[in-house]
Order: C-alpha cells, then structure tokens, then sequence
C-alpha cells in the first residue's frame, strides 16, 4: 500500500499544479472581461450611500443638496458604474437565459421575451426595433403578439390592424365583472354578435406562417377565420379554459380576419409568429405603473408563461410616478417590491431584467431640465432590484443622465418628443440598441467564462486519465 501511495504522488502533484495553473489563467482572463466589458460590476455608491439603510427615505439625503444640482447628481447616480447591473457577481444576472441564447444558436426551437411597460413602448416603439436585432442574431420573423383592440392601432408599424368598435374591453382600470380573467397584456376582449379584427403584414413583417389564438371562453364554431382564400370556423369545441388555438395554415399569409359569429368569447390576444427563434411580445399599457401587474390572474401568467415558453421578462416603469419634486417613493418602492416577487414567482423558468426610468425634463425659467427626481427614483428601483433579486439596466444612465432628455429633443438628429417624457422612432431604435448592446456584450462575457470553465474541467479529466 505505502508503494502504491509513492507511485501516485507524481500523478497528483501534477494534476494540483495544472489546477493551479488553469486557475491563474482564469483569474487573468476573468480581470481582462472586467476591463473590457464588465457589464455585470456591482453598483458603485458613493460615500454617502454605502451606509444607508434600506428603509431610509432617500430625501434624507438629498435635501441638503436640493439647490446643487450637479451635486445631487453625483451623489445618486456613479458614473463610472455600468448599465447593467450584477448584485453578487456569479449569482445575479441573466444566465439562465443566455442558456437559452446559446441553445437556440444549436438547435432550432422558439424562445419569448415578455416585455411590460408604459406608454414609453406604446404602439412597439423601443420593442420593434429590440425584437429586429435579436430575431437577426438568434433567428424568427414575426411580430409575435398582439391585442385585439388597441389605442395606437394607427401608429403602430409592424402590424396593419383593424377592429370593429363593438368590442367590450376590460383591463386594469375598467376590473371585468366575476367570470372573466385579465390575460398577460392586462386586457381581455369579449366579442358582440358581430365583432372583428383584422391583421395584414407591413414592410417590417410582411408574412406570418403561424397563427395561435389566445382565448379562454368561446363556443363552438362561434368565429370564421378568413385567410386568403382560406374560409374555416373556430374553434372545433368549446372552451373553457385558456387555450391557444393554432390556426390551420399550410403557407404563409399576408392577412387573416377573425369575424365572430357569437357574442362573448373572451378572447385575450394573438400570437402572429413566422419559423423558430426569438419573439418580443409588447405588453404595454398607458399610464401604468407598474404594480397593477399583480392583478392579473397568477394562474393565467403561470400557464402562458409555460406555453410559449417566456424566457426573459423586461419591466420598464415609472414614468408615471415620478413627479416634481416629491422625493418620497417609499409607497411605490413597497408596493413594486410585491409586484415584483408576483412576477417572479409567476415566470419561475425566466430571467428578470428591471429597467429605470429614462430622465424625463420640466421647464423651469431657465428653460428645460431634468425632472429634479428622476435620479432619486432611478436610485430607488436601483434598490428595488437589488432587493428582488433581479438584474438591473439603468436607462436614464444610458440615455446620457442628467438633461440628456433635453439634447435628445432638441438635438440634431431629434431622439424624442417635444413633451420631453417621451423618445420618438429614432429614439426608440437608439434606446433598442443600447439595451441590446449591453446584453449582447454580457452574453459574450457568459460565452467565455462558460468556455473557460469547461476548459478547466476537461484538462482536469485529462490529467486524471
């Protein structure tokens, strides 16, 4: 036995120098990300902030510098720190669905984004131009899903959508009555005796091979379904329960038409998709702040969360909370908190990604500036994040800070709107891009630590053998 152990000692005496080795290389490879990109650093608070509690009032700190703007800024927002934001590096991030990036670049199969908002996204801005990058990346080509009735029909680029005005629409403010459900969007429709809606394709997505209806009360043959020169009755039983019912579509098709022959059928959106790969689902709603969410149904989000297989889910609010100069948002900090554990809970399989406020201006006599909370609020969903457990990517840092929303409305080219709230199609598609960048840069990150790691294991195998 004492032979055998002096026989071995060479072998492990090698196999813990290689380990060693292949560690350092790690640790240099891993401080060169961090140079490079370190996209997912910790936030970096300034003196003042790293002894904060998490329950104090952020105006504690800010009234003393109310007058210095500058100063104010400074003090909320580091610059140095990044757009997205890991809490404890390795733990808190987007891996588990950049495990589902790099699937998707291996084998054919479909993935969904969801991505909540306000009217910052209203009508696919931002989205429209998110969803074109990743589709072009990771393969797909369709809009994805769509409400049956909207607001912004007209403004909207990527589907061509029109709907007869007797629909009944329920949704966060007008509550449906016992016996009908609020779907993902925070909408749900129920047809008259002679409801419908109509989609034809754009220049942006001029087909659609798949067509899948979202309902969860409807009779038999209540509905025909016109496309092309397509004629058929739907759907073939009754329902009731959430279903997603596919449409029998041998090619694809330019338009399609659902005229009901019955009144309601409580129909709660389409998904209008075109081969595998990624879709980003717009679920926008004006005015929202965000915590309604948690009122619709968790078991609706539980199973369309499963079937269409939700992979990451983007939270853009505050837009409408933010207001002059209040400073307190310990309210909405504790009621998001529960919102935000509701979504978790409600996609268990998808990575969370909460994105801040982008800064928004008022006019004051010395013309346009930044709203003087919007720092303060970007810094409470900054908290908010870390708490939840989420990642976070700061907008309002992204866009360029403090009166960033004034060179975006004023500048040349023009990114936002003279409300100076709101970024215009250009601004959306700069604000597509940023995010997306970041993302992408992340991934890459991942890529190589995931490679680096399985370079780890298999030279400790071959040493072994």
């Amino acid at each position: 036995m004492a032979s055998t152990g002096r026989n071995n000692e060479p072998l492990f005496i090698m196999l813990f120098i290689t380990t060693v080795l292949v560690v350092i290389s790690l640790g240099f490879i891993s401080l060169n990300l961090q140079k490079k990109i370190n996209l997912f650093s910790d936030i970096i608070f300034k003196e003042n902030f790293e002894s904060v509690n998490d329950s104090m009032d952020i105006v504690q700190l800010t009234d003393s510098i109310a007058e210095d703007t500058s100063a104010s800024k400074q003090l909320v927002i580091d610059t140095t720190a990044q757009h997205i934001i890991m809490w404890k590096p390795g733990e808190l991030n987007l891996d588990s669905f950049f495990v589902d990036l790099k699937s998707l670049s291996e084998n054919k199969q479909k993935i969904r984004i969801a991505w909540f908002g306000d009217s910052m996204i209203e009508g696919d801005l931002i989205t429209q131009d998110f969803r074109k990058l990743m589709q072009k990346q990771f393969g797909g080509n369709g809009v994805g899903f769509v409400p049956v009735t909207s607001p912004v029909a007209q403004f909207r680029q990527t589907i061509r959508q029109t709907f007869s005005d007797d629909w009944t629409v329920y949704n966060f403010i007008k509550r449906p009555p016992d016996g009908i459900k609020l779907g993902i969007s925070g909408n749900t429709f129920i047809s008259g005796e002679k409801s419908w809606v109509e989609f034809k394709g754009t220049r942006m997505y001029p087909l659609f091979s798949e067509v899948r209806l979202i309902c969860r009360q409807c009779e038999q043959n209540s509905l025909m379904v016109i496309s092309d020169s397509l004629n058929f009755l739907m759907p073939e039983h009754i329902v009731g329960n959430l279903q997603d019912i596919s449409m029998p579509i041998a090619k694809p098709i330019k338009s399609i038409k659902f005229q009901f022959e019955k009144s309601n059928c409580e129909i709660h959106g389409v998904y209008l998709d075109n081969g595998d790969g990624i879709y980003v689902d717009n679920f926008s709603f004006r005015g929202n702040s965000g915590i309604p969410l948690s009122t619709i149904p968790f078991s609706e989000l539980t199973e369309i969360g499963k079937k269409e297989n939700y992979r990451l889910v983007i939270l853009s609010y505050g837009l409408n909370v933010v207001a002059h100069d209040v400073k307190k948002y310990s309210w909405y900090k504790a009621s998001f908190a529960k919102t935000l554990a509701y979504i978790k809970a409600a996609f268990p399989d998808a990575s969370i990604l909460l994105m801040s406020v982008g800064d928004k201006s008022y006019r004051d006599e010395d013309g346009y500036k930044t709203e003087p909370d919007i720092p303060i609020f970007v810094n409470m969903q900054k908290q908010l994040a870390a708490s939840g457990g989420v990642t976070f990517w700061n907008l309002y840092e992204a866009m360029g800070g403090y009166n960033s929303m004034v060179k975006w409305a004023e500048g040349n080219p023009k990114l936002a709107n003279l409300d100076y709230t709101h970024p215009n199609f250009a601004g959306g598609r700069k604000i597509a891009q940023l995010i997306f960048d970041d993302i992408m840069k992340s991934y890459e990150r991942y890529l190589i630590e995931t490679d680096s790691k399985k370079m780890v294991m298999d030279s400790v195998k071959t040493t072994i053998q």
